[in-house]
């Protein structure tokens, strides 16, 4: 186990301040940080196109699809429980999401 690695998962068309917040709090962990960023390209061949890729962010979101999460082991100092689920409410609709892929 590695519990002193801040870890997140963001995609900024789906959730542009959360992304930002996981890059911050990840530049200033004392320790090693992985964010890991959803981030279609024209390699995915989605059928929605490059001009809405941050649709499809959302829309990956939103499904559950593509969690946005952070866990920062700086807030057990704090009392804090360090896996914050930045995005609880989803739709299910991941198979209508995964259609509109190649």
């Amino acid at each position: 186990t590695y519990k002193g690695v801040y870890v997140a998962s963001c995609a900024m068309g789906a959730n542009y301040a959360q992304c930002v917040k996981a890059l911050q709090e990840a530049e200033a962990h004392d320790g090693p940080s992985v964010v890991i960023c959803y981030a279609p390209c024209i390699e995915h061949r989605t059928k929605t196109g490059l001009s809405n890729m941050g649709n499809d962010m959302k829309a990956a979101v939103e499904c559950g699809y593509w969690p946005l999460y952070r866990y920062d082991p700086n807030r057990v100092k704090l009392g804090e429980p360090p896996f914050q689920l930045d995005y609880k409410t989803t739709n299910g609709k991941v198979l209508d999401f995964l259609r509109n892929q190649n």
